[in-house]
C-alpha cells in the first residue's frame, strides 16, 4: 500500500522556501540601497541636491515706452462720384482699379444741349455789347448837339441812361453764359482727387441722374498718405498727449510685413465709454502703397524712451504672496531676490526695484528651487 505523505515534513519544506526568498530579497534591497548607516553618511557628506536650471543676465539700458493695439488701414479721403446732372454716358475714360491724379478726366457725359445754350447765350452777349458801343456813341452824339442846343437835356439823359441798362444787360449775359459753362463742366467728370478708383458702377449708354443717390458712379480713394486707426487705452492718454508729434508708429500685418517711420496725426476728442479706449490715428507717407484700405495691423506706438532702467527676461519673474521676485544665481546658490516690475515688453521685464543690472536670473526650473539651493546653469539647446 501507498505510504502517506509526512505532513510535518511538508511544512517543514515550506518554511524553508519562504525564509529562502526573503533571505533573497533582503540582498537585494542591501545591494541596492545599502545599510541604513551608509545612506545617511553619503548624504551628509555629499550635501543638499544640485538642480539644473536654465538663466539669463539683468542689463542696463534705454528702454522704449511703448503701447501696443490692433488697427486698420483707412485711406485719407474716400471721394463717391456722382452725377451733378441729368444725362448720359458718352465715355468711361480708366480702368477698374486705376490709379488716376486730380483732375484726370472719368466720365463723359453727354452735352450737347447745354452746348447749344452756351452758343446761344454766346450770341446774346455780343449782341448786346454791339448796341452798348452803339449807346456809346449815340450819347457821345446827342451830348454834342445838346451843348450847341440843338437837342434837348433830355434827351441826352435818356441816351446815358440807355447806356446804363444796356451795360446791366451785358453784365447780365456774361453770369448767364458763365453760369451755362459751370453747368457744361459738369459733362465732364472729373477726379476730385488723387488716389486709387474702383469700379466703374456705370458704362457707355448708361442715363445717370442728379437726383440718383444710389451707388456711385465710382469711388477714390486718397492712399499716399494714409491713415491706420487703432485704440489705445484710456490710461495712456497723459503719455499720448505729452509725446505730441514725436510719437512715432510701427506696424506689422500677417504677411511678416513690417513699416515705421509713421507718425500720430490726429487723437479723437471723445474716450469710448464701451471700450475705454481713445481713437488715434497714425498716418504714413505710402508712397509703394504698402498700405492697403481696410487691412488689418498691429501697431506698436512709441511715447517716449526711458533711460537707464534695468531688464530681465520675461520668464525671470515669479509671483509670490509678497509680490514679485527673481532668483538671483551667486556663486552657483539660488537667492531671492523681490523686484518691481514697471511694464512687460518684447519678452521683457522692466523693472524699476530690485536689481543693479549685471546679475544672473534664473529663467528656468524656479518651480524646484528655494532660497539658498544650489543650483547647476545648463545651456539651451538649440530649437528647445
Amino acid at each position: 500500500m501507498p505510504t502517506k505523505p509526512d505532513k510535518t515534513q511538508f511544512n517543514r519544506s515550506s518554511y524553508l522556501m519562504l525564509a529562502a526568498c526573503v533571505a533573497l530579497v533582503a540582498a537585494g534591497l542591501w545591494w541596492t540601497f545599502g545599510s541604513p548607516g551608509t545612506t545617511t553618511a553619503q548624504q551628509k557628506k555629499k550635501g543638499p541636491p544640485t538642480i539644473s536650471v536654465l538663466a539669463g543676465k539683468a542689463q542696463r539700458k534705454d528702454v522704449p515706452f511703448r503701447v501696443e493695439s490692433l488697427g486698420t488701414v483707412q485711406p485719407l479721403i474716400t471721394v463717391s462720384i456722382r452725377s451733378r446732372v441729368d444725362s448720359q454716358v458718352v465715355k468711361v475714360h480708366f480702368e477698374d482699379g486705376a490709379k488716376v491724379n486730380e483732375g484726370d478726366l472719368l466720365f463723359t457725359l453727354d452735352s450737347r444741349a447745354i452746348d447749344a445754350q452756351i452758343l446761344q447765350a454766346e450770341a446774346t452777349l455780343s449782341r448786346d455789347k454791339a448796341q452798348l458801343e452803339k449807346a456809346y456813341r449815340d450819347v457821345e452824339r446827342i451830348s454834342g448837339l445838346a451843348a450847341k442846343g440843338t437837342l434837348s437835356q433830355v434827351a441826352e439823359a435818356d441816351a446815358k441812361t440807355n447806356v446804363e441798362v444796356l451795360k446791366a444787360t451785358v453784365a447780365q449775359d456774361e453770369a448767364n453764359l458763365q453760369n451755362l459753362r459751370v453747368l457744361r463742366s459738369y459733362y465732364d467728370v472729373k477726379a476730385p482727387v488723387s488716389g486709387r478708383i474702383g469700379v466703374a458702377n456705370v458704362r457707355q449708354g448708361a442715363i445717370v441722374r442728379s437726383a440718383d443717390s444710389g451707388t456711385p458712379l465710382a469711388t477714390i480713394n486718397q492712399i499716399a498718405p494714409i491713415y491706420v486707426a487703432f485704440g489705445v487705452p484710456e490710461r495712456f492718454i497723459p503719455e499720448l498727449r505729452a509725446a505730441g508729434d514725436k510719437a512715432t508708429v510701427e506696424v506689422a500685418f500677417q504677411n511678416e510685413l513690417t513699416l515705421s517711420g509713421g507718425k500720430v496725426a490726429f487723437i479723437e476728442n471723445t474716450v469710448d465709454p464701451q471700450t475705454g479706449t481713445i481713437l488715434v490715428r497714425g498716418i504714413f507717407g505710402n508712397g509703394d502703397e504698402k498700405l492697403w484700405p481696410g487691412t488689418l495691423a498691429s501697431v506698436r506706438v512709441t511715447l517716449r524712451t526711458d533711460p537707464n532702467l534695468v531688464t530681465v527676461p520675461a520668464e525671470a519673474v515669479q509671483s509670490g504672496q509678497k509680490g514679485n521676485f527673481v532668483f538671483v544665481v551667486e556663486n552657483n546658490i539660488a537667492r531671492v531676490r523681490a523686484v518691481k516690475v514697471l511694464r512687460t515688453m518684447d519678452g521683457e521685464a522692466v523693472l524699476s526695484e530690485g536689481l543693479n543690472g549685471d546679475e544672473t536670473v534664473v529663467t528656468d526650473g524656479q518651480l524646484s528651487l528655494r532660497d539658498g539651493s544650489r543650483v547647476d546653469i545648463k545651456t539651451r539647446q538649440a530649437g528647445s
